[in-house]
């Protein structure tokens, strides 16, 4: 049976490498709020290349509330 929790995966802006930190459990229990990249940037949550499924549902409610 196939996970539905995504992993965690932020982009460099500086290089465009590609960080995968897991799944947001494990996120959120390692304490970071920073993570280094090999080019030396630090990333953020705020890098995340794909928001979390929580926030595309989020959306899709809202959505009809905006017609």
């Amino acid at each position: 049976m196939e996970s539905s929790v995504k992993d965690v995966v932020l982009q460099c802006e500086g290089c465009g490498e590609r960080i995968v930190l897991g799944g947001p459990l494990s996120v959120w229990s390692s304490g970071s709020t920073s993570f280094g990249c090999e080019c030396g940037a630090q990333l953020t949550l705020s890098q995340q290349l794909d928001p979390p499924e929580a926030d595309k549902r989020a959306e899709r409610r809202a959505a009809p509330l905006h017609r």
